[in-house]
């Protein structure tokens, strides 16, 4: 009980002084943490925007945001929008990470929800911080260092964790944990929910508000439907004991692609993922942070 009472009074004690911390650096921090919210609202702006050229046939790819980022490094001027992105992802990732600290005291949550929220963050900070450096190693030219074919990558993890002790009913929960976050991004996006609180809706109209939530439905539903779409391959890979049938959200994306009327299916799913990006833009103006 000691013990437990010391781990309580050493966490309060830590997210006391990472509030002071945060307090005290503000408010250019609150303009930083927007700048990552502009990032990557524009990584899945390009994502959703390659997927939907894809779906008209005009030369796009259905792709994740790895590989997003690799078609940018080719475009005009890519490396210097590169370096922006890897600066926004990388204030980004910070943010998550100061939450994981900080906790969101804005938003009215039990216990449970506030250590998900905290689980969330860490790892958000963890995959933001990867597409940073995947930018970032594209913007100086070093595109052999970064991760362009996630799949690959997917298969490869889902390979090794059916080698080790367990490994099948292993990749069978990392599945179950995929479908789970599905079900979240899809409660979030046709239940009421508290998302209200995460804004400053003091400044603004109820026209901006109904905006904002109906922009975020659309993008929940589109998130919703690229994780269940994983979460599905990655369990016929651990059912099956086949590798190889793990995808991706790259291979997520081509799966809808590969569906009956796949093009009008991946041109929803972009518009989707379109939305998410532009659901990142508001949260930059309009997110209430720390």
């Amino acid at each position: 009980m000691g013990s437990a009472a010391g781990a309580r009074h050493l966490g309060r004690a830590t997210e006391r002084a990472a509030r002071q911390a945060v307090s005290r650096v503000q408010p250019w921090a609150d303009r930083v943490a927007r700048v990552g919210y502009v990032a990557r609202g524009l990584v899945f702006m390009l994502v959703g925007g390659l997927a939907a050229e894809a779906a008209a046939g005009l030369g796009g790819k259905a792709t994740d945001p790895s590989g997003a980022l690799v078609a940018l490094a080719h475009m005009p001027a890519g490396r210097a929008a590169l370096a922006f992105l890897a600066l926004g992802l990388v204030a980004h990732a910070a943010f998550r990470a100061a939450l994981v600290l900080v906790g969101e005291p804005y938003v009215n949550r039990g216990p449970v929800r506030q250590v998900m929220s905290r689980v969330s963050n860490g790892f958000a900070a963890i995959v933001y911080a990867g597409t940073a450096l995947s930018a970032g190693a594209l913007a100086v030219g070093w595109g052999s260092r970064a991760h362009t074919d996630n799949d690959a990558e997917t298969r490869h993890l889902s390979a090794r964790v059916l080698t080790a002790p367990f490994g099948r009913p292993l990749l069978i929960g990392i599945a179950l944990g995929i479908l789970v976050a599905a079900v979240v991004q899809l409660v979030q996006a046709f239940v009421p929910n508290n998302d209200r609180e995460r804004l400053r809706v003091e400044e603004m109209t109820e026209r901006e508000c109904k905006t904002v939530a109906a922009v975020g439905r659309i993008a929940f539903a589109a998130r919703a439907t690229v994780l269940a779409a994983c979460g599905y391959f990655v369990a016929r890979a651990a059912i099956n004991s086949a590798p190889h049938e793990a995808r991706g959200p790259a291979g997520a994306l081509h799966a809808v692609w590969e569906l009956p009327q796949g093009n009008l299916w991946l041109a929803a799913v972009a518009a989707g993922l379109i939305a998410f990006g532009t659901y990142g833009l508001l949260e930059a103006k309009w997110r209430r942070l720390f």
